[in-house]
């Protein structure tokens, strides 16, 4: 696949784009203090039960809610005691957060408490949802079975759409099972479900779902059929028995109206050795649109793949990274970095933007300081500093992810997980 060098100028402009209006308890300075500390605890790694136990009593429920996000970035599963400590919070953006938490630790021990959790349709969407996304992080059979179960009984309605797509969404991760609990929602009215169910179906990579993929390859939506078509691929095919089927429908694929169809089909085309595939593969390499025309390339690639490199090549001796020097920054930092992005982001200031430029046009971008202050902090320095300008993204997988190389001078940070995800146009740090 050729290198996508992207040249690129970031700028960054006033504060041009208000948060959400709303109306809530103003943060004290004891507040700003506990929320202070709980950002370097995230920042250090630092598993503090006493701390972590008190802010979640707080008074306020911005505190109690980032202190929930603490323990989940923080990653121990002692937290898991802390976030059972008492029931879920009354306060619904604290409880999905909670749940959202607990999620974070992969603990297998924790699938119970997810799994009830579902068994209460009257809980808020939100947490049903945090529940359903938890169970995906686990991956374990125990944890598949609770979805199937939820996906067995739930009935789609306002509360439980959401739940019902991130449970598809989660028992795609997980082993292989009973196709049952989601062939119930292949045919739902809902796009994001069926296309979900598509995901679910495709991503175990079970010969038993290629029928029924086969046939959503016509799916209305194109968010259906890229996932369908995606599952197409050889080894899958070949072992429903399905080769000349599937074959025939990447093949017609490569002409679907949706540009992200188009790029799977021939992702999925690349797979076979045939002469159509090939002949498929060499016309698709010459498209003007470089999504289709990379994708060709890798997929002829894969069939005359280039010899190993000689001993001693590129790569040799490498050792293993460096481990980074301990963070030492003391809580008064924190304290100011809270002050500069979390409280105005609270109290629904204007978020920060930023404008990039690059050789393939203008992207804006806004930032969240309330989540992720650690990381504008970061982004606004190295704006500032310059030394952004330049870099060129060295990894783009179309339909995928675009990845640029390393910015000189930026630092190593800790991951800011939140409830937000990592979905289509989000800019995150690796």
């Amino acid at each position: 696949m050729r290198t996508h060098k992207l040249l690129l100028t970031i700028a960054l402009l006033g504060s041009t784009r208000a948060a959400p209006a709303q109306s809530r308890r103003p943060l004290s300075s004891p507040d700003i203090d506990d929320i202070a500390r709980l950002v370097m605890l995230e920042d250090h790694r630092e598993f503090d039960s006493t701390d972590l136990s008190r802010i979640l009593k707080s008074q306020h429920p911005e505190v109690r809610r980032r202190a929930a996000i603490s323990i989940g970035r923080i990653a121990n599963k002692a937290g898991y005691a802390l976030l059972r400590a008492k029931p879920l919070d009354p306060d619904t953006a604290v409880a999905a957060s909670e749940v959202f938490a607990a999620g974070q630790l992969k603990d297998s021990n924790t699938v119970a408490w997810f799994d009830s959790l579902l068994a209460n349709k009257q809980l808020a969407p939100t947490v049903l949802s945090e529940a359903a996304t938890a169970l995906g992080k686990i991956k374990t059979a125990r944890a598949r079975d609770a979805l199937a179960r939820f996906l067995s009984t739930a009935t789609e309605g306002p509360r439980t759409t959401q739940a019902i797509g991130e449970a598809l969404y989660s028992i795609g991760r997980a082993p292989r099972g009973d196709l049952a609990p989601i062939l119930r929602f292949v045919k739902s009215p809902d796009v994001m479900i069926r296309w979900h169910a598509a995901w679910a179906l495709f991503r175990p990579r079970d010969p038993a779902a290629l029928p029924v993929l086969l046939v959503m390859s016509g799916d209305i939506s194109p968010y259906v059929r890229l996932w369908a078509v995606r599952a197409l691929a050889k080894p899958q095919a070949d072992s429903a028995g399905k080769t000349a089927e599937a074959e025939s429908i990447l093949l017609a694929a490569l002409h679907d109206s949706d540009r992200r169809v188009r790029t799977e089909a021939i992702v999925a085309i690349g797979t076979y050795s045939d002469s159509a595939a090939v002949a498929a593969m060499s016309a698709a390499k010459n498209s003007a649109d470089w999504w289709i025309s990379s994708s060709a390339d890798a997929g002829l690639a894969r069939l005359n793949p280039p010899p190993p490199p000689p001993a001693g090549g590129r790569g040799a001796g490498r050792g293993p990274r460096p481990v980074p020097p301990p963070i030492t920054r003391p809580l008064s930092e924190y304290k100011a970095l809270v002050e500069r992005w979390v409280v105005p982001d609270y109290n629904g200031a204007p978020r920060p933007t930023a404008r990039w430029e690059t050789d393939r046009g203008a992207i804006e971008i806004e930032l969240y300081p309330g989540d992720a202050p650690l990381g504008v902090e970061e982004f606004v320095r190295i704006m500032e500093s310059g030394t952004i300008v330049g870099t060129k993204f060295t990894r783009v997988v179309p339909d995928f992810v675009d990845q640029e190389e390393t910015i000189p001078g930026a630092h190593r940070l800790r991951d800011e997980v939140s409830r937000r995800g990592l979905t289509r146009a989000n800019l995150a740090w690796a």
